[in-house]
């Protein structure tokens, strides 16, 4: 059974945008591990994508990492897959976070749910 969940991510969704980490292979091999500038970048991908603060459905969260600590500040629900440390905005409010944990549900359904960390409030190059 194939659980068609992204028509529902995209309605519900905000906008956001996401600078892929894969993308900036040819500035660095670590993607933005260097915090490589993104105002000259054109974003890899703008949509609507459902993003949820840490917290909110913690109790679902914390089962599905099996018991182990949240160590992250949002949760992201989208249809496209991106590596870890890809860089996503909030473009509501032009917060900056980066990918760190990637949980790929595209075996069975056609969603990726991806835990993110703010940027460094004092980090100017991203």
């Amino acid at each position: 059974m194939h659980l068609k969940m992204g028509s529902i991510v995209k309605k519900m969704g905000v906008p956001v945008q996401i600078y892929s980490a894969d993308s900036d292979k040819g500035v660095s091999s670590g993607g933005f591990k260097t915090h490589q500038l993104i105002a000259d970048r054109t974003p890899d991908l703008e949509a609507k994508w459902a993003l949820v603060p840490a917290g909110t459905y913690a109790a679902i969260t914390y089962q599905r990492n099996t018991g182990t600590d949240l160590d992250f500040d949002m949760e992201l629900v989208g249809t496209k897959l991106f590596p870890k440390d890809s860089v996503v905005v909030d473009v509501r409010t032009g917060m900056k976070y980066l990918i760190k944990y990637i949980t790929d549900l595209q075996g069975y359904s056609d969603v990726v749910i991806y835990e993110l960390k703010v940027s460094d409030k004092d980090e100017q190059n991203i």
